[in-house]
């Protein structure tokens, strides 16, 4: 019901626009239309549908915190000079909650003059912690066709090729595979032996990490540690960080291939495609980044 709703609602408004009905100057800033000769059932669902959209872009724009660089770096500096504070939530969140209280701000977007609308986040200093950033095929060769030219028999179910590769900051590993960036081409380029085995746009690496982490940053990084079980930060350094750059998951990511089988369930025996991933330590996240300025 809901998709013919909205089906019927954006036939209306193309019924509107055929017959002429132009925005009124009083409404066109909010995308509501003078209604000219629409039916009176349609401009009346049309109206509603738009005010509930309008009102609620209105209310995203006027909850989204507005800050100077100057204030962030003050409240920043103030809140590391308190030292060790108490988590304000159990578990993974705690650091980014507790930081947005001592803060005062509700909602994690940021709009700063020269910088744009800008993602808060926070950081635990020292963690082995792995982000992915995500898994999928290169281009050129599938998964498939690697575990079977490369592959190798799994102890337990030797009919099934398993293959498990790293491949650290573009070197060349045991098995021969490598990785390199051709800027000209605009392609990370994935290797075995120096011959060309797949290959991912520099374009669609920076498309996946702005989903996976965002494209401008303040990026906020604390120091850790337990109390009788209850978590304490000390926020120690914050950096904005702005505009991915893709030529540089060659040296501060790990490309895994990870291409397996199932050992227990009722899929035992059957090949398990973990896929192919980019991987990165939280540590190495602010180098991912052409602009990285320190503000604490």
């Amino acid at each position: 019901m809901k998709r013919a709703k909205s089906i019927f609602l954006w036939c209306g408004e193309l019924v509107e626009q055929w017959r002429g009905c132009l925005p009124a100057k009083a409404l066109a800033s909010e995308g509501l239309p003078y209604w000219g000769f629409c039916s009176k059932k349609v401009r009346t669902s049309i109206k509603k549908h738009r005010l509930r959209r309008a009102e609620a872009r209105i209310y995203r724009q006027s909850n989204m915190q507005k800050r100077t660089l100057l204030q962030i770096k003050k409240a920043l500096q103030e809140l590391s000079e308190k030292g060790w504070v108490e988590s304000n939530r159990s578990h993974n969140t705690g650091i980014g909650k507790t930081l947005e209280d001592h803060l005062g701000i509700t909602e994690n977007n940021i709009a700063l003059p020269d910088f744009g609308v800008m993602e808060l986040k926070s950081q635990r200093l020292n963690t082995p912690s792995m982000i992915t950033l995500f898994t999928k095929s290169p281009e050129g060769i599938t998964n498939t066709e690697i575990r079977k030219r490369f592959g190798y028999s799994d102890p337990e179910f030797p009919k099934i090729k398993i293959l498990h590769q790293t491949i650290s900051n573009g070197k060349r590993n045991k098995m021969g595979f490598h990785a390199t960036v051709d800027e000209k081409q605009g392609k990370f380029l994935i290797l075995k032996k120096g011959k060309l085995l797949g290959y991912y746009s520099l374009a669609f690496l920076r498309k996946k990490a702005i989903e996976k982490i965002g494209d401008g940053l303040i990026l906020v990084r604390a120091e850790t540690k337990k109390i009788r079980g209850h978590e304490y930060f000390h926020y120690k350094d914050a950096y904005i960080l702005k505009e991915i750059d893709p030529t540089k998951f060659l040296a501060h990511s790990k490309y895994d291939i990870r291409l397996g089988v199932y050992h227990s369930g009722k899929n035992a025996g059957k090949p398990h495609d973990h896929g192919s991933a980019f991987r990165l330590t939280e540590k190495s996240l602010p180098l991912l980044f052409k602009i990285q300025k320190k503000i604490l």
